[in-house]
């Protein structure tokens, strides 16, 4: 499991997608992940907005969350 707050620890990851890196930093599990993808397939809301509303995580989670995802794109050049 990784720290969400130490950038460190991400430093060798290659994945950028949203609920990867939640479920990398045990804010959420597969279930919490199954459940916001169904959401999805019939609301377009966002995924971090799904799981802020069921209250799985917090603001600041899902901010530092969308951190590392941005410097793992840039990292690897997807940006």
């Amino acid at each position: 499991m990784k720290n969400l707050y130490n950038i460190d620890d991400w430093a060798d990851v290659s994945y950028s997608r949203l609920g990867e890196i939640l479920m990398e930093s045990g804010k959420i599990n597969l279930f919490h992940l199954s459940m916001v993808l169904d959401i999805q397939r019939f609301n377009k809301m966002p995924m971090g907005e799904i799981l802020l509303a069921m209250n799985v995580i917090q603001e600041k989670d899902l901010i530092q969350a969308l951190l590392i995802q941005k410097l793992i794109r840039i990292r690897n050049g997807n940006v």
